[in-house]
């Protein structure tokens, strides 16, 4: 575990420990697995008394939802079951993973059990905080999880069989995910993700409008990882300009990179990360599936475009 899940692990089973409960908590975290396994192993705190995942398998009070797939039956039959009194007078934990993928209308039907709640339940929400709606992420107590560490993410991917290139390659490439990470090693298809992206952003710099490249970064909702290796790119042209010797998150680009350094400005390329930035945000906030994601790719591209061509 990275020292900065550590830290969250540290101060979010310590309250559960020490009987300083919230009734809902947000593990804030763009690295999913990691802030997963952290809230799993909250929630057998909770429901059993000792932070191991394994015993959830045996508790009854445990309930476990992807937030994408949730419907508002769901939210119902779960307010029903609340209202029961549990068995025993064990404490009860409800996990939503991803809830950033909620619908609106399903966050509003939480809403209502978030501001009443049972003194015997208590809610774990993970993924992005900007993805769901401020009266929801006003109710819960908010534990942020930032990224890992190089040197974390190659220890992890060479206990997964990477060898020590490979592990450095792709611990960099991750830009500080380890969720990100894993998948570029083992996910084939991650990786032609990754080579789309990358193409595309450096089409864009050079004043091209790839025809038909958001649809094909948004297919099977890839948007906001391939932004996040678009961002990456622009990270590394900045640091160059900056000459602020970071290491690079595309060692294998760094010869794009610097093609492209003598025809852009820090000003430039710092507006092209924010419109980015800003671009990742929108996808988690319309929360309106594949049509609105190619949307906000188009969106994107455009802007980009004329912040290229436009001098």
């Amino acid at each position: 575990m990275s020292k900065t899940f550590q830290r969250a692990e540290e101060r979010l089973l310590s309250a559960i420990g020490a009987a300083r409960v919230s009734h809902a908590f947000f593990i804030s975290s763009l690295d999913p697995e990691p802030a997963v396994r952290l809230a799993r192993r909250a929630a057998a705190l909770v429901c059993t008394g000792e932070a191991d995942e394994a015993r959830l398998a045996q508790s009854a009070g445990f309930r476990a939802y992807d937030g994408a797939s949730m419907r508002i039956d769901d939210i119902r039959e779960l307010i029903a079951g609340l209202a029961q009194s549990p068995l025993n007078g064990q404490m009860r934990c409800t996990l939503i993973e991803a809830a950033h993928g909620m619908s609106i209308p399903v966050q509003n039907a939480l809403l209502k059990t978030l501001e009443e709640p049972s003194s015997s339940a208590v809610f774990i929400l993970t993924g992005n905080i900007a993805g769901v709606l401020p009266t929801v992420a006003s109710r819960c107590a908010v534990i942020r999880a930032g990224l890992s560490s190089a040197s974390e993410i190659e220890s992890l991917l060479l206990s997964r069989g990477a060898s020590p290139a490979e592990a450095r390659f792709y611990a960099a490439a991750g830009g500080g995910s380890e969720t990100r990470a894993l998948r570029l090693y083992e996910d084939e298809t991650f990786r032609t993700l990754r080579d789309d992206s990358l193409a595309a952003i450096t089409a864009l710099l050079r004043g091209e409008l790839p025809l038909g490249a958001a649809k094909k970064l948004c297919a099977n909702r890839g948007a906001a990882d391939a932004f996040a290796f678009m961002l990456s790119f622009l990270r590394d042209l900045l640091a160059r300009l900056a000459a602020s010797g970071m290491a690079p998150e595309n060692p294998d680009r760094q010869d794009a990179i610097a093609a492209f350094a003598p025809r852009f400005t820090i000003g430039r390329v710092t507006c092209m990360i924010e419109m980015l930035s800003k671009a990742t945000g929108d996808l988690y906030s319309a929360n309106a599936g594949a049509l609105m994601d190619l949307a906000v790719a188009d969106r994107l591209f455009l802007e980009i475009s004329e912040a290229v061509t436009n001098k």
